[in-house]
């Protein structure tokens, strides 16, 4: 029986697909399906036409993550006519293709999984993604010439309508697609983009990438060691440790706010439901917390250690790293989607509260065991004070005139 449900099901899900595409303009330049090869062109870093693998990201880059110069011009450009108008360039390093505006929920079916309810494994429609009209954003990216210039834009009969525009960039390829960091702060991704290299220079990509990993590794190093300089350093300045814990605090549960929903991203089998940002909100406690547990047991062998100042600012300083290499991840849409930021902030300001009230408690109980130990010993001195009293009782002194008898 699961055979025949699952040819049902996706037999509904491609009718539902074409009913609604052919409400759609045909003279719409959002149209057809998302290809990976596009003429000599593909899509950055390998990946498949698929909503799960494509980044999505405004910006086409280099291994080193740097944009070379453009040629952009906006209009009724289709996906086709792009490519058309980038093979027409002389040495076209590919070219970038979208617009701000797209539907969120069909692009959110397309990413998930069949197993989640998705269509991960159906065509993507061009015209469901960008349903509203508008203009779209075409840029061919051109080498350079001996001069160091970019390459004069060639016109053409396909292109004759378009009023190009320079913009100029360091790098000399295109390999990957990525974001921006100011994406994160955002409630949600408004555009969607799709960015073409030339199928001859994926090698050369990987090669530039791996130096580019391989110096990001000895830059690590170097500035592990100098934060340990920093530590020793500030590992006499008290008063500085108090503000740095919190600050670390707050960018490690926003930090652990991203980690968290990428990782149930993979992972969680209904991400919609609301135990889905639960979970977030929990991993990211429980994460603040493991994380800080190395700094709290330097903190009881030596308060004064350098090293415990060094792994705050070690904590501090991993979201620029982490948020560098979640702008490259394919699922970065659906990640701003479910809000990370903000899960973090809330788990920072639950932490928060909770040690507020424990050390409010210990401070009561420590003035409660105080008083009773200030009260028990009064009550010692007042004893010792009254038998170190003498007296002279009338039965004393029966005995005295006694004894002198």
């Amino acid at each position: 029986m699961r055979m025949p449900y699952g040819l049902l099901r996706v037999a509904i899900q491609f009718a539902c697909i074409f009913s609604v595409a052919a409400d759609y303009d045909g003279d719409s330049p959002a149209h057809g399906i998302l290809r990976k090869s596009m003429g000599e062109f593909q899509l950055t870093g390998e990946a498949n036409p698929t909503m799960r693998e494509v980044n999505g990201g405004r910006l086409c880059v280099n291994g080193f993550g740097k944009k070379p110069p453009g040629y952009y011009f906006s209009g009724d450009v289709s996906l086709e006519e792009c490519a058309a108008i980038a093979h027409e360039q002389p040495s076209p390093l590919g070219f970038r293709w979208g617009r701000p505006g797209f539907d969120y929920a069909v692009y959110n079916a397309y990413a998930k999984p069949e197993s989640q309810g998705g269509n991960e494994t159906i065509p993507v429609d061009l015209g469901l993604l960008f349903p509203q009209t508008g203009d779209f954003l075409c840029t061919i990216f051109v080498a350079l010439d001996s001069r160091g210039q970019p390459l004069t834009f060639k016109k053409s009969n396909t292109s004759e309508r378009f009023k190009p525009k320079l913009k100029d960039g360091p790098a000399s390829s295109v390999c990957f697609q990525r974001w921006t960091m100011t994406e994160f702060f955002k409630p949600v991704v408004e555009e969607l983009w799709f960015c073409y290299m030339p199928q001859t220079g994926v090698q050369h990509c990987q090669d530039v990438a791996n130096t580019f990993y391989f110096q990001g590794k000895i830059f690590i190093c170097v500035f592990i060691f100098f934060l340990g300089v920093l530590g020793w350093i500030m590992s006499d300045m008290p008063e500085f440790e108090t503000p740095l814990v919190w600050f670390t605090r707050l960018l490690l549960n926003l930090e652990l706010g991203m980690v968290s929903v990428a990782f149930l991203l993979e992972r969680w089998y209904d991400i919609e439901s609301p135990t889905f940002f639960l979970a977030a909100f929990f991993l990211d406690i429980i994460g603040g917390v493991a994380l800080f547990c190395p700094y709290y047991i330097m903190e009881r062998i030596s308060e004064d250690s350098p090293f415990n100042t060094a792994y705050l600012l070690l904590l501090a300083f991993s979201p620029c790293f982490l948020m560098e290499i979640i702008s490259y991840w394919s699922h970065f849409i659906l990640l701003v989607g479910h809000l990370p930021l903000l899960i973090g902030f809330l788990a920072f300001i639950s932490t928060a509260l909770a040690i507020r009230y424990w050390n409010f408690v210990r401070e009561a109980r420590e003035l409660s065991d105080e008083g009773i130990a200030r009260m028990a010993s009064l009550n010692k001195i007042d004893k010792a004070s009254y038998v170190s009293v003498p007296t002279d009782e009338p039965a004393d002194c029966g005995c005295h005139r006694m004894s002198d008898t």
